[in-house]
């Protein structure tokens, strides 16, 4: 069974592990379930601490967290933030595009092992001599004329990881065309499906 933020664990390894203690953390901060015995298990030994004041925030504890130092820095360098439920949720979402594996499979890989994965894909050498190599990242206006989709149903599409994205925001947004035409493909076998019962 996935942990609670309110276990306090005295190691977190596994990338489902950490999803869920943040996205617990984040639900029951949304829903002002937290009260005075929600960290009566928390120790010196425990993976992360948390502060309650204001927002709300995680603190982790790196020697217990394993992979943290390294997420923290693709988080920074890629969504410009700390990592959270968000860019997590983008993280899981390429590591599963990237090794061609369900959701609960890079749930049950360790932390460090999706990141080493995320790190191999963008090291991959690129065939220089393909002149398509151009078209296949696009901006969210060329995706939005091209498929006729709206510019906000691009950016939607793309914040679920539907559409393989370069990781980067606003202006800098890059969308795999190729995550495009298989979204366009699937939604027209659907509406074949539809039709045809």
């Amino acid at each position: 069974m996935p942990p609670h933020w309110t276990d306090f664990p005295d190691r977190v390894e596994t990338f489902g592990d950490l999803f869920a203690i943040l996205e617990t953390f984040a639900y029951d901060l949304g829903n002002d379930l937290i009260d005075s015995g929600s960290c009566r298990k928390e120790s010196d030994q425990s993976a992360y601490s948390v502060d309650l004041m204001g927002q709300g925030r995680f603190i982790p504890n790196p020697d217990r967290l394993s992979g943290w130092d390294a997420l923290a820095t693709i988080a920074e360098r890629e969504f410009h933030r700390v990592p959270d439920l968000q860019t997590l949720r983008a993280i899981r979402g390429r590591a599963s595009e990237i090794l061609d594996v369900s959701i609960s499979a890079v749930n049950g890989m360790t932390i460090v092992a999706v990141l080493e994965a995320l790190v191999a894909a963008d090291r991959a050498p690129v065939p220089s001599d393909d002149p398509l190599n151009e078209f296949l990242w696009l901006k969210v206006t060329q995706v939005e004329a091209l498929f006729g989709i709206s510019r906000g149903q691009v950016s939607k599409l793309a914040d679920a990881v539907t559409f393989v994205t370069n990781g980067k925001t606003g202006n800098d947004r890059r969308i795999n065309v190729l995550s495009v035409v298989r979204w366009s493909l699937n939604r027209l076998a659907t509406s074949a499906d539809t039709s045809d019962a």
